[in-house]
């Protein structure tokens, strides 16, 4: 599809998959993968239980330092089960977001792997937005290390 641009991330951790995918799953955890530089303010403060995809969770405010909004992602999970979730969404910036993350165990630990596409509204800012997007999911994967330490 032209306009549409994809990357993988993953990051091998030392620890239990389950203990990473319940960090991984929560607004705490999404916040702290994002640290200082952004933060995501899902609505109602928290992924609803019982999620049964697909389902639509609604307009997820992006703050920049916590407090200058950035980004709107109007976010549908449309698969979620343990160690994955596949989000598709669309943002005022973005067309078309999708975000697959899969925990899934090794020895000794576990692997994140995170696959984004996306398709900006301004085609000419696709490569712009591959930078920051790159940047912020290095950011994210650089935060995971940090917390349950590389494997």
């Amino acid at each position: 599809m032209r306009g549409f641009a994809h990357f993988t991330v993953r990051s091998r951790l030392r620890a239990d998959a389950d203990r990473v995918w319940a960090h991984a799953a929560s607004a705490a955890g999404i916040n702290d993968e994002l640290g200082s530089w952004l933060r995501m303010r899902l609505p109602g403060g928290e992924l609803p239980d019982g999620l049964r995809p697909p389902m639509r969770i609604g307009p997820c405010r992006i703050l920049l330092f916590g407090l200058l909004p950035v980004e709107c992602d109007d976010l549908e999970l449309t698969r979620l089960e343990p160690g994955a979730f596949d989000e598709r969404s669309t943002m005022l910036t973005q067309r078309r977001w999708l975000h697959r993350r899969r925990v899934r165990a090794l020895p000794g630990g576990c692997e994140v792997v995170d696959r984004i596409g996306f398709a900006p509204r301004a085609p000419c800012l696709l490569t712009l937005h591959y930078g920051i997007f790159r940047l912020v999911f290095a950011w994210r994967h650089a935060r995971l290390r940090r917390r349950f330490s590389r494997l």
